[in-house]
């Protein structure tokens, strides 16, 4: 699945949360943005401390649901590999050089290169 076919918080696919908002980084149902808001809105929010931090979600699930959303999140991780790869195409044509691509992504001239030259 790829990752614009689900919403990257919660994980679940669009034909069960309906519409979703992308970025370059994410993608998020309207549940999920809705209980972002609602939290942000609360008074005492103070991140990583606070008690209503969110549980971790592979505490509440079973066996094969955990498999499930290890499949799920792989889907993720190839859909930002497209979306990456994308985005790199594009500075390259700008004419941005590989060293400046791979300085930006914390690896040498060579690596990017190799990792995203489609077609050069």
């Amino acid at each position: 699945m790829r990752s614009d076919d689900m919403c990257s918080h919660c994980l679940l696919p669009r034909s069960t949360v309906g519409p979703l908002l992308h970025s370059p980084l994410a993608t998020i149902c309207r549940d999920c943005a809705e209980r972002a808001l609602a939290r942000f809105d609360a008074d005492g929010v103070s991140g990583a401390d606070d008690p209503r931090r969110l549980e971790p979600q592979w505490q509440n699930v079973d066996d094969d649901a955990l498999l499930r959303r290890i499949a799920d999140i792989a889907g993720a991780r190839d859909g930002v590999e497209e979306n990456l790869a994308q985005w790199v195409g594009r500075a390259r044509e700008r004419g941005i050089t590989w060293a400046r691509i791979g300085v930006t992504l914390g690896m040498t001239r060579q690596s990017a290169w190799e990792r995203f030259r489609r077609g050069e």
